[in-house]
């Protein structure tokens, strides 16, 4: 999708590799109960919904394949701002309803090799997303099928996270696992041409394109202005902890768990897939074994009614709705730290 540690947010998506089937479903459940600070999203849900015409890849319309959708999709909403062209918003909802992932990315490389900055952003998180599964196929099946066998509540939604990543991703194989590096690479790619999400992510992960503070301060402010959900969600990771005592963001919502939380809550208010079977949530739940015990509850209701304390829930609204609104936050409603 720096950091507190270049890599932490490339953990929280690349997924687990298991070299002991009882060992790993024991610390994924323990999992359960883990803290949101490496938190990143949930997956589309079963059903099949053929995707209307203006929904369909803009170079392969007549190709295009049915997409698994759920009931938390934003359909009626316009997200990504008045800024994004309607491709973009096409190539983002294909994503995330795609039942095939190796057949999407097959799709969207002569995008990429001809410029599309949104289409070499979408590449990476498709690697991201399927990364887990890629590394160790055989082993990620047969430790899915480990935790399905316990039968445990804890385990269902679990489960289920895995299992929508290994039908999404089944077709690719170690080779295609990226590493952290070749991550990077791809991102400064996008950047490079013009995708602002993916330019927010390379400065989560601890390698931004410069690392001056007027540089900082301006990305943070382009990607609020952008009122892009997908860069919220990408560099809500170094508006966590990792900002604390950055003077470059003394003013904005920076700088605490609650602060990365209201990034991603205010992603899901600018359109961002964040149903029970979104991206966003099967992620978190599958590779960070952060999940909701109701399916049905969506990414913003699951972090307000059970990751955060009630007297928090009002604190990080606010903040939330100074993304949304663009207005500036009075400083004690901010969490930056200073030294």
């Amino acid at each position: 999708m720096g950091h507190a540690g270049p890599a932490l947010r490339w953990h929280a998506t690349a997924g687990f590799r298991v070299t002991r089937r009882v060992c790993i479903a024991i610390a994924l459940l323990g999992l359960l109960v883990a803290t949101l600070a490496t938190w990143r999203p949930s997956a589309p849900g079963a059903a099949v919904d053929p995707v209307a015409d203006d929904w369909a890849m803009p170079d392969d319309r007549s190709a295009a394949a049915p997409f698994a959708g759920g009931p938390g999709l934003h359909r009626e909403t316009e997200p990504f701002g008045a800024q994004a062209p309607r491709s973009a918003v096409r190539l983002q909802r294909e994503f995330e309803r795609a039942p095939d992932l190796f057949a999407f990315r097959q799709r969207l490389q002569p995008l990429a090799l001809a410029g599309d900055g949104e289409a070499r952003w979408l590449l990476s998180r498709v690697d991201e997303y399927c990364a887990g599964f890629a590394r160790d196929p055989a082993g990620f099946g047969r430790d899915s099928a480990l935790i399905d066998a316990m039968a445990l509540d804890a385990a269902r939604a679990l489960g289920t996270a895995r299992e929508r990543i290994g039908t999404r991703c089944g077709r690719f194989a170690p080779a295609d696992a990226p590493t952290f590096v070749q991550l990077v690479e791809q991102r400064r790619d996008a950047a490079e041409a013009g995708s602002l999400a993916a330019e927010a992510a390379l400065l989560a992960m601890g390698t931004p394109l410069h690392e001056d503070m007027d540089y900082r301060r301006d990305l943070v402010d382009r990607v609020q202005t952008s009122r892009d959900p997908e860069a919220f969600v990408a560099l809500s990771p170094a508006m966590g902890v990792a900002a604390s005592g950055d003077v470059a963001l003394a003013d904005t919502v920076a700088g605490t768990q609650a602060s990365q939380l209201a990034w991603l809550l205010a992603a899901c208010d600018l359109g961002l897939d964040c149903s029970g079977d979104g991206a966003l949530m099967t992620e978190h739940c599958a590779n960070g074994g952060v999940c909701a015990r109701d399916a049905r509850q969506d990414f913003s209701s699951f972090v307000l009614d059970a990751a955060v304390p009630r007297q928090g829930a009002d604190e990080i609204d606010r903040m939330k709705k100074t993304l949304v609104e663009g207005a500036p936050a009075p400083r004690q409603l901010l969490g930056m730290v200073m030294p």
